[in-house]
């Protein structure tokens, strides 16, 4: 089966259709295997987020690298990011993009306000006071770029807040670049259990939010866009989580025997 081309003006017709507007703040999410051939690789995507934001508008896309874990040095503007999808990394190297300091759960931003979330330091990635806790606060967008309701980072927001018992918290220590030298800093992560191997499924929070009306999708070839607010994602997180702490963890049973 010939793979389906993807042009700029289909992308920017399917953002508009879920609700992007200019002067939008995203919180990008992607896999992009299933919404064809792009007419100019990956920048068909970032040029289609640009024209439809326009220089209001905000891209932070997920940069997340776990090698400071490995004994690695962070350098924000040069450590790549690990299994975030090829979008991500094109976003993180164009020459205006911003990053965040956090070494583990980076996020690079583009446009009108980078420098503002780029700039906000918090030992965990998910505290009051940090990029996504500033997102929140700016509401902003998901949009999921051909990628599921599992890719969402903004979940362990809700994780952290609900002390969820799947998680646990560990400190990291790692030189980490900062204004041109390398510092010694101490970072935390809600971390997952590895040994009871909790495994997190999202469907309730997006069918939570299409009861709501909250959750916008169309398809684009073989996959689809999904946009929702972050903070109805985060409700909507929370709510299950207050109601049932085991919510998003599709193996509970497991993992209590395995504790």
């Amino acid at each position: 089966m010939a793979i389906p081309k993807l042009t700029q003006s289909q992308l920017e017709v399917a953002l508009r259709v879920v609700g992007v507007r200019a002067g939008d703040g995203l919180l990008v999410h992607s896999a992009l295997q299933f919404l064809g051939k792009p007419e100019q690789g990956e920048a068909t995507y970032l040029k289609a987020l640009q024209a439809v934001l326009g220089p209001t508008g905000t891209i932070a896309v997920p940069t997340f690298n776990f090698a400071l874990a490995r004994g690695e040095d962070y350098d924000p503007a040069a450590t790549p990011s690990e299994g975030m999808g090829i979008l991500s990394e094109f976003v993180r190297q164009q020459p205006t993009a911003l990053r965040t300091t956090h070494p583990m759960q980076s996020l690079a931003i583009l446009g009108a306000r980078a420098a503002e979330l780029a700039a906000l330091d918090t030992p965990s990635a998910f505290d009051d006071g940090s990029a996504f806790d500033r997102m929140l606060a700016l509401d902003f967008k998901l949009l999921l770029l051909g990628a599921d309701i599992q890719a969402a980072s903004i979940v362990h927001y809700s994780e952290q807040r609900a002390a969820v018992p799947y998680r646990y918290w560990k400190e990291f220590s790692g030189r980490v670049k900062v204004d041109g030298t390398r510092q010694t800093r101490s970072y935390r992560m809600f971390v997952r259990d590895l040994e009871s191997d909790p495994k997190l499924a999202l469907a309730p929070i997006q069918g939570a939010l299409e009861a709501k009306g909250q959750w916008q999708t169309v398809q684009v070839n073989f996959g689809a866009l999904s946009v929702c607010s972050l903070r109805d994602f985060v409700a909507a997180a929370d709510s299950l989580l207050a109601r049932n702490i085991w919510a998003l963890v599709a193996n509970k049973s497991e993992v209590l025997v395995g504790k």
